[in-house]
């Protein structure tokens, strides 16, 4: 019997012990099934893959994504983020996050190599007909490239890692050591390399919807040369430039992938949520029919309020610096316009009654909306005071607003609004709009949240290899990919004239909230600005008057004062109890 690998996480940690079309089980008891026993099954040893999958952890399915470590995203509630930007991480202070992806990182992928390593070295001992034979080789495929996705996520965040591609028994000595770095990225290349081989483009059967296929194997192989040839992992080079060009062209050379047009902001904000979007090349999938390891957009992301389509902690909350990068919708650059000073009455909430005090003030304000005539990515991206959320009969505008005077009532989503859960309120002016599906009814007892976590996407590709064109010299082949991006976006052609500044921005806007900020920044050594003090993450304050009058207002009080220790800091440290029991192993850079 196949399984469908989009069932959810549990089913997979269950499936060992339900596959029931097989004729050991008379021959076993039906909770206990051996080692040797699911080497003799194709469709125990499909589980066994199945359960590797599990390790495949999307950034919404935990209360951290790595956008929280950058200058996108404030993490209001912590979660263990201020481990990194608050700069504490080291050898023995290495949680950095609400799961075991982020908690205790070098664990949890070694933990999810072992079990692939298990699967390679077993998997010929399964019996092979006629039948079954494109079965077996596809699970050696997605073998590989788990192991491979696995090591370019271990890559990413230490760098120099050991290679292991074996199983080790009880007795074994541990004499591994950390391999530099371009031999781990020639390491998970190989492996890309031999998946690529043996998977294919798609599945015929739409229960393997959701598998690693070629195109994603291709994805990992072309994001680590890219790596592979940016500053932090070596010495770039015009022939590392040249190798992650190549991958990067393969698939966008594959007519597999393509870029959906949009004509609207709500069809760009739509293709998020599609799983069936041609541009995605690898997922994690949810079932709408259980809780564990589905997708947390809406506890972390939505509005706090009484209302279907919000309910939420106001967690993931988007910096008034990175709002205010998004274009007009001419292409033009966006600046605050209209300052001038206004004498209000500033609110906040007396701890001890829980009423709103005054107190009188002159600020430094706006009449003009800042979200006006901006890019349609903006509105995909954003949601801002006045923008309608919910869903059915709950749709209507959200109000972060604050009184500005005495007797103006504040909006039910501001942290004025003393009547409603104002502890959850945003407390950047903003709230994440990306990501949130309209159509999904939050008050359903027997439907979840079934948004993909989506790591792997053509655009991304576009972008690499921009990237790739602009340090080999050839501006004018990165800007009409750059303007593949831009055009999707229906935003005018980038002039070219600063190549880089151009496509940085692209880059930006594009991936935001996708984690691959936290990446860009590293590979182009450039945290340290990120973390410098103009950059520290502040926030939007609305205050209304009596005559209905909106004053926008930019707090420049830093909602986080946050610190990056170079050089250490661009790399995770290895824990502690790992040097402990590892004695080749080393600390660097945070020890010797």
């Amino acid at each position: 019997m196949r399984r469908n690998i989009l069932k959810g996480a549990i089913w997979a940690l269950l499936s060992i012990s339900t596959v029931s079309c097989s004729d050991f089980l008379d021959l076993n008891p039906h909770d206990s099934i051996s080692d040797a026993a699911v080497w003799e099954n194709m469709d125990l040893a499909e589980a066994f893959l199945n359960n590797c999958y599990t390790y495949v952890e999307g950034e919404n399915e935990n209360g951290v994504p790595f956008c929280s470590y950058t200058d996108e995203l404030f993490h209001r509630t912590g979660y263990a983020t201020e481990v990194y930007t608050l700069g504490n991480v080291s050898c023995d202070n290495y949680n950095v996050g609400f799961s075991d992806a982020r908690g205790d990182t070098w664990n949890y992928y070694y933990s999810a190599i072992k079990k692939v390593n298990q699967l390679l070295e077993n998997i010929d001992k399964v019996p092979v007909n006629v039948s079954n034979e494109t079965r077996k080789s596809y699970i050696i495929g997605q073998a590989y490239f788990l192991r491979a996705f696995f090591y370019h996520q271990l890559y990413s965040l230490y760098g120099r890692v050991p290679l292991v591609d074996r199983t080790f028994d009880i007795d074994s000595d541990w004499a591994e050591t950390r391999a530099e770095m371009d031999d781990v990225a020639d390491f998970i290349q190989k492996d890309c390399e031999l998946a690529i081989e043996k998977l294919p483009l798609q599945y015929e059967s739409s229960n393997d919807f959701g598998r690693a296929t070629r195109g994603a194997a291709m994805a990992v192989k072309a994001r680590t040369l890219l790596y592979k040839a940016s500053p932090l992992f070596g010495t770039p080079s015009a022939d590392k430039w040249k190798e992650a060009a190549k991958a990067s062209k393969d698939i966008i050379d594959m007519s597999i992938y393509n870029l959906p047009s949009v004509n609207s902001s709500e069809e760009y904000a739509a293709l998020f949520c599609n799983t069936q979007n041609s541009e995605i090349i690898f997922q994690k999938l949810y079932n709408n029919k259980g809780t564990y390891g589905s997708a947390l957009h809406y506890l972390f992301q939505s509005p706090n309020g009484p209302y279907n389509g919000y309910n939420g902690w106001g967690v993931w909350l988007p910096t008034y610096d990175i709002v205010n990068v998004f274009q007009k919708d001419d292409g033009s650059e966006y600046t605050v316009q209209g300052l001038t000073s206004y004498n209000i009455s500033l609110p906040s909430v007396d701890p001890e009654t829980n009423q709103i005090i005054y107190k009188n003030a002159t600020i430094e304000a706006t009449e003009i909306q800042p979200w006006k005539d901006r890019e349609l990515r903006f509105y995909a991206n954003i949601l801002y005071d006045g923008a309608m959320w919910g869903y059915g009969d709950d749709n209507h505008a959200i109000a972060v607003y604050e009184p500005g005077e005495e007797g103006v009532l504040p909006g039910e989503q501001s942290p004025s609004y003393t009547d409603g859960e104002y502890w959850n309120a945003t407390s950047t002016g903003y709230y994440m709009r990306k990501f949130l599906d309209p159509n999904y009814d939050q008050y359903s007892e027997t439907i979840m949240d079934t948004t993909p976590w989506i790591f792997f996407r053509l655009a991304e590709f576009y972008l690499n290899y921009a990237e790739c064109q602009i340090e080999l010299g050839d501006n004018a082949e990165a800007l009409k990919y750059i303007n593949y991006i831009r055009n999707r976006a229906l935003l005018p052609d980038a002039p070219g004239t600063d190549i880089r500044a151009e496509y940085e921005y692209e880059r930006k806007i594009e991936l935001m909230f996708e984690g691959q900020r936290f990446f860009d920044l590293r590979r182009w050594k450039r945290m340290e600005d990120a973390y410098s003090k103009d950059n520290w993450p502040t926030g939007l304050k609305i205050y209304k008057l009596k005559d209905g009058t909106l004053l926008y207002q930019h707090n420049t009080t830093p909602l986080q004062q946050r610190k990056f220790v170079a050089p250490q800091m661009y790399w995770m440290p290895v824990p502690r109890y790992e040097l402990n029991k590892c004695p080749n192993l080393d600390g660097q850079p945070y020890e010797d």
